[in-house]
């Protein structure tokens, strides 16, 4: 008796499992849109160098060519970069939007509008094939060039899928964006520039970047995203397991990424709460206001590798950021562009930049300006030579 009592409990606990799962599972469609302003981008390498086994159109001037690598396709797409004229912006793209190896028989992709030193070409729209049809993706394209050889071309993605959801019991506007412009949606990695985004109608954080969970108005959610974008999966997440993590008290802002998510926090007292996980910094604030009321912000990107850490729940994780801050200035000669002439006299360029814990790059403004630069002052030892100059940013 006891023995059947056992199995008909697993039986109705399995049941209610195998409901919950299917539950979890339901799908939630979106639709495709495009975007000619793009969302996300990629430089891709230009090369003179004609690619292999490749078929090309007649050329006016002498091509760019570039390759583009997606997931959806092994082999990746070739393009080819071609001008009207003979001199000037290229303003002509094949891009070979089948996937069939050859740029010969593509009609080329004209600018939408350009300027003085880059051309907007209109978006392209390719093709890849899926296991239930053929799906469609847009790239829009970017070339840029300042002088003779210095050229780079960029590349978003033109198209997003977006589309009202279940989230929490409310229907919310959301939308998945290629930030990294590989063809997919779902990408997670370890590195926040290689993973896509979902953004949330109404939410304060203007983008997630993926990972296991998602957090809106404060509630976890479990999310999986379709490859090609086609569909979400959304859960809510429950017993999320959080450990503390400690930052001195003049923090007003973090952002952290990692294998749970992408957070921002506001510490409180120099504490807030993760999800327990793997993370990297991401980003920083310091918010004060000076004898006159203004606001100064001091903020930090671009952590070196040294910015992991680990949220664990037995014990809280103290984080080195903020203040102080080192400033670091370099002198270098300057590297004479190509054809050009070296100059008669000797050349010295000096950068000043402040740098954080965490080799972070560091980031001082004063409203929703930047302040006036530092001043440099060189002197001969004699002091009959004095020059004062005034750092710019940028």
């Amino acid at each position: 008796m006891k023995q059947r009592i056992r199995m008909a409990n697993w039986t109705a606990l399995a049941a209610m499992v195998l409901a919950q799962t299917a539950l979890a599972q339901k799908e939630q469609w979106l639709d495709y849109h495009v975007d000619r302003e793009g969302r996300g981008y990629r430089y891709l390498d230009l090369t003179t160098n004609p690619p292999p086994n490749v078929k090309l159109p007649k050329l006016i001037a002498r091509p760019y060519f570039a390759h583009w690598t997606t997931p959806m396709d092994p082999a990746g797409r070739w393009l080819c970069l071609d001008r009207t004229r003979k001199s000037g912006l290229y303003d002509r793209v094949y891009f070979d939007t089948s996937g069939d190896g050859r740029l010969d028989d593509k009609t080329p992709v004209t600018t939408a509008h350009s300027d003085q030193y880059s051309a907007f070409f209109e978006p392209v729209r390719l093709r890849f094939k899926g296991e239930d049809g053929p799906i469609t993706y847009h790239l829009i394209f970017r070339f840029m060039q300042y002088g003779a050889g210095d050229a780079n071309l960029l590349v978003s993605s033109g198209g997003y899928y977006a589309g009202k959801v279940d989230l929490g019991g409310k229907k919310r506007r959301v939308e998945l964006i290629d930030e990294n412009v590989n063809g997919t949606f779902n990408d997670q990695a370890a590195d926040m520039s290689d993973s896509d985004c979902v953004s949330v109608d109404g939410d304060k954080m203007e983008r997630h970047y993926l990972g296991k969970l998602l957090e809106v108005d404060g509630q976890f959610y479990q999310i999986e995203v379709a490859r090609d974008g086609a569909f979400l999966k959304l859960q809510k997440a429950e017993h999320v397991v959080l450990g503390r993590v400690r930052v001195p008290e003049t923090i007003s802002e973090f952002v952290a990424f990692g294998e749970n998510g992408h957070f921002v926090r506001k510490p409180v007292k120099g504490e807030f709460s993760l999800p327990v996980g793997s993370y990297r910094i991401q980003d920083w604030q310091i918010q004060r206001k000076d004898d006159r009321g203004a606001t100064w912000e001091l903020s930090a990107y671009n952590f070196n590798d040294s910015a992991q850490f680990e949220v664990s729940d037995a014990k809280p994780v103290t984080l080195e950021v903020g203040e102080p801050m080192r400033a670091v200035l370099e002198a270098q000669e300057p590297t004479p562009r190509p054809g050009s002439r070296a100059p008669t006299t000797k050349q010295l360029v000096f950068n000043l930049r402040f740098q954080g814990h965490y080799g972070e790059t560091l980031q001082i403004m004063k409203g929703n300006q930047r302040p006036r630069g530092p001043q440099l002052t060189l002197t001969s030892l004699d002091g009959k030579y004095r020059y004062t100059n005034t750092f710019e940013f940028g």
